[in-house]
């Protein structure tokens, strides 16, 4: 194991939890309801492995993906240069936001499904949330970890009481080694964690950059019929995503 110091981000897509639960339908017969339970089930770990692969893309070269943690990922960072990365990771985070909502307009065909997760999908957002610490990094066989106090604050840090289901969070420590020029438009606030109290944290709203995303017509859901069973011929899943980027 090595101590390293560097940044920890969780990039996190919200409505998650609502969009695969979404299924449950007790009034159906238990033979239907399976079947569409399995439908729902497999549309909704595509579309989610498609949104979190499109901003892992977005991502790489500034940050190095270290676990997918179902509708969430967890990355790292240990810059030479916190004066310039820092700058640049923001911009990242920003971009992968206005990337997040392009993929689901251009995913807008698979609402010709009568499946909830494909109709759904227009509820989906990215929340991302940004720590700075001392973190190890720990080889479990042949794979890289982190850990340490740092992250299970990052992750505590998700469960918090902020009403928006689109923002970048920036905690004290993360704000104060990246001196962002953002940093004086952003909400500060403080949010109660478990076990270490209330901590300061940052808060930009990406509102005045945000991707209209629009529900699309009867006669887009008939036009978009066949390409829409054409995308999920290629299943996605957490699984291949996890070996398609050495994390399996």
């Amino acid at each position: 194991m090595s101590l390293k110091a560097g940044f920890m981000v969780i990039v996190d897509i919200s409505g998650y939890t609502t969009f695969v639960k979404a299924h449950s339908n007790p009034k159906k017969s238990a033979v239907l309801s399976t079947l569409i339970a399995k439908m729902n089930d497999g549309h909704g770990e595509h579309i989610i492995s498609d949104l979190l692969e499109t901003v892992i893309n977005e991502l790489e070269g500034t940050l190095t993906v270290n676990k997918l943690e179902g509708d969430a990922a967890l990355f790292y960072a240990i810059p030479d240069n916190i004066g310039e990365f820092a700058p640049n990771l923001f911009k990242k985070l920003v971009t992968s936001i206005e990337i997040f909502n392009k993929r689901i307009n251009e995913l807008q065909l698979i609402q010709s499904c009568p499946c909830i997760p494909c109709n759904e999908i227009v509820n989906l957002k990215l929340k991302c949330f940004v720590h700075y610490g001392d973190f190890l990094i720990k080889k479990v066989n042949r794979f890289e970890e982190i850990a340490g106090e740092p992250v299970i604050i990052l992750h505590r840090l998700m469960k918090n009481t902020i009403t928006d289901n689109e923002y970048i969070l920036l905690t004290q420590k993360a704000a104060e080694v990246s001196n962002l020029d953002e940093q004086k438009e952003m909400e500060k606030r403080f949010e109660k964690i478990a076990d270490f109290g209330k901590m300061p944290v940052f808060v930009h709203y990406p509102f005045e950059r945000k991707t209209e995303i629009k529900k699309p017509s009867l006669l887009f859901k008939i036009k978009n019929f066949l390409p829409m069973q054409k995308y999920f011929w290629h299943r996605k899943t957490e699984k291949r995503l996890k070996v398609k980027l050495g994390l399996n």
